[in-house]
């Protein structure tokens, strides 16, 4: 009981440095929700600069290795603290994973979208994911025989796949595309790039397909590559704000013509 109870309070000391570092970068608030894998931060209206989102991920699991340390450098032997101390380790070090949606996994997304596009990242982190989650399983059933301690396998299980990847590089890329149109304004001249893409597109999968560097024409057709409209990038960005990432080209724009 004293054991589950020290995770519980590292949990705690985890969120509490992630909302800390939030509110000293980010006047406007982080919303915190809990879902199975745990607690969830997220921006309230448009999100933060990459290196600012960076640092409020790496906050909550340094600042659990950073307690540990202090805990151990008490000079007390007591077993409550060994194991608080052990905790918040445990915490910190396993949310540093490069894994989705652990901290570590943020901090990689952002990195990658930054260098290497939204659909590469998807692939990478995919496959990334894959590779961690069989190594974790089995050291978490190593675990379950070795130690009879479940907590590891346990949050693997529970930790969000494929759909909670694609859904926050179509928030990044969403949030890029939004924040573009200051940089086009500034310089007053832009570079278009034309897409075809077919009607039964959803617009989460076209907001993948756009590239942060160019303005964006997108053509859409039908199964026999006939025009059916012509759209700018922001009547798309509109569209998934007001009906659903999942709604295709046909139904956003179609349906009424």
């Amino acid at each position: 009981m004293v054991r589950w109870l020290s995770f519980l309070i590292s949990l705690l000391i985890h969120e509490a440095f992630h909302l800390i570092t939030g509110h000293l970068l980010y006047k406007r608030g982080i919303r915190v929700s809990l879902t199975p894998a745990g607690f969830r931060g997220t921006w309230n209206n448009s999100q933060l600069g990459k290196r600012a989102q960076c640092l409020i991920c790496a906050a909550g699991p340094l600042g659990n290795i950073s307690v540990a340390v202090i805990l151990m450098l008490i000079p007390v032997d007591i077993k409550v603290l060994r194991d608080l101390a052990r905790a918040n380790l445990f915490i910190g070090a396993f949310n540093l994973i490069p894994l989705y949606p652990m901290d570590g996994g943020n901090i990689l997304l952002i990195f990658l979208y930054k260098y290497v596009g939204s659909k590469r990242t998807y692939s990478i982190l995919i496959q990334i994911g894959r590779v961690i989650r069989i190594f974790l399983l089995v050291t978490g059933l190593v675990l379950i025989f070795a130690y009879r301690n479940p907590s590891l396998f346990l949050a693997v299980i529970f930790l969000p796949e494929t759909k909670s990847i694609k859904r926050s590089v179509n928030r990044l890329n969403l949030n890029a595309l939004i924040r573009r149109k200051e940089r086009i304004i500034k310089k007053r001249a832009y570079r278009i790039r034309h897409v075809l893409m077919l009607k039964d597109v959803r617009l989460g999968e076209a907001i993948l397909l756009l590239d942060y560097d160019q303005f964006h024409i997108i053509h859409i057709a039908d199964e026999n590559l006939v025009l059916l409209k012509e759209i700018s990038e922001k009547q798309l960005i509109d569209a998934i704000v007001s009906k659903s990432s999942d709604a295709t080209l046909e139904e956003a724009f179609l349906n009424d013509l």
